[in-house]
């Protein structure tokens, strides 16, 4: 008998279809979901566009989730609202008051950042500070990062060389003798400029042209840093140990290290961060405001004549200069507002789930901040 059950077995298999099993098994998955819906508890979510089971709302919005997309969709769901891409909730909030609770009034709450391949790639699984989880490793990355950028000391002690990056920069341009004919393209130029200027912070050296072939292999920085800029530098503090007043950026890293604070890894990408979100950004919108000018020569003429009055006919600019030109400082912040590196800003995180806006954040969302969406007044410069 128990033969007989054994060999229909086979027979009693081959009669269903695959697309029986495969209805079967999206019925599962569907039971699942409405399982969960049902005993999960009743959260008051953002409001946002109909989900679908699975797809959420991928069908409607795809992967096009840039500014411009996002600012029509606050325009008919408010200045917070909810999309599910598949698994994953993203919010996004619309406005100056939530943008402050999510970045300063509730920062702890929503201080970490959303991880995928991509940035582990990037950030070795999160040993930066910009990707990192917030806990006690954000708290110690921070903190070691403070003394070497983040003080006004810091700043007054590298101005002038920022300073003389410019004067260079602009002496080197006048020289070329097609910048009075035909003009040059400045990109490269500018590019070097920035690189100097936290370079000379990070590691005290600087690149003198911009066909350095160490400046050409910036594509490879890691391995760059690591051997032509940490391991020559831990060479040179060996034969001098500079002073507290002479230590860059990197000096107090290796401090850092030594107590066992942090691994050279950690340094490699915090140097990275620093590279991405000081310099790239930086120098887009140094372009952009340049191109705006030369777009815009009515705009020129007034902040050359800003200058003049101000600061006298070919007196180079500083630092403390730009609060005595109130049009400049405008034209610098309206670059700003109209070019934003990145608009929507790095996306942040809730470990846990929080409130804002009276609305409940289910735990581990994706939070952005369409920022470029609540800076366009009626009336501006350009």
């Amino acid at each position: 008998m128990e033969c007989c059950m054994l060999r229909s077995f086979p027979s009693f298999f081959a009669t269903i279809s695959l697309e029986t099993v495969l209805f079967a098994i999206l019925a599962v998955i569907l039971l699942e979901i409405a399982i969960s819906h049902v005993f999960k508890p009743k959260l008051r979510l953002p409001p946002g566009p109909l989900a679908l089971p699975i797809f959420g709302n991928w069908l409607q919005v795809g992967d096009d989730l840039n500014h411009e997309n996002l600012s029509q969709l606050a325009k008919k769901f408010g200045e917070i609202f909810l999309l599910r891409m598949g698994q994953r909730n993203l919010v996004i909030v619309s406005s100056p008051e939530l943008a402050k609770g999510v970045l300063h009034t509730q920062g702890v709450e929503f201080g970490s950042r959303t991880r995928n391949v991509v940035f582990d790639i990037f950030t070795g699984k999160g040993q930066d500070m910009v990707f990192t989880v917030y806990g006690d490793h954000w708290r110690k990355m921070r903190r070691i990062m403070t003394v070497p950028f983040f003080t006004n000391k810091v700043v007054q002690q590298n101005r002038v060389y920022w300073e003389q990056e410019i004067d260079l920069a602009r002496q080197d341009l006048k020289s070329r003798p097609a910048a009075a004919t035909t003009g040059v393209v400045i990109c490269q130029r500018s590019q070097m400029l920035m690189y100097n200027n936290m370079y000379r912070m990070m590691f005290n050296r600087r690149f003198e042209r911009d066909d350095d072939p160490l400046f050409k292999v910036k594509e490879e920085r890691l391995n760059l840093f690591n051997k032509y800029f940490m391991e020559e530098h831990k060479k040179l503090i060996k034969q001098k140990p500079p002073c507290n007043e002479e230590k860059c950026a990197l000096d107090h890293m290796l401090d850092a290290q030594k107590n066992g604070e942090i691994t050279e890894e950690n340094i490699l990408y915090i140097v990275e961060n620093i590279n991405v979100a000081a310099i790239e950004t930086t120098l887009w919108t140094i372009e952009w405001g340049l191109a705006e000018l030369v777009n815009n020569l009515d705009i020129q003429k007034k902040v050359r004549e800003e200058m003049n009055t101000v600061l006298g006919k070919g007196v180079p600019i500083t630092e403390p200069d730009v609060s005595r030109l109130p049009y400049l400082h405008a034209v610098l912040k309206e670059t700003m507002r109209l070019h934003m590196p990145i608009p929507l800003l790095v996306p942040h995180m809730n470990l846990l789930q929080s409130k804002l806006a009276g609305y409940d954040i289910p735990a581990e969302s994706s939070l952005l901040k369409s920022i470029q969406s609540f800076l366009q007044p009626a009336h501006f410069i350009f």
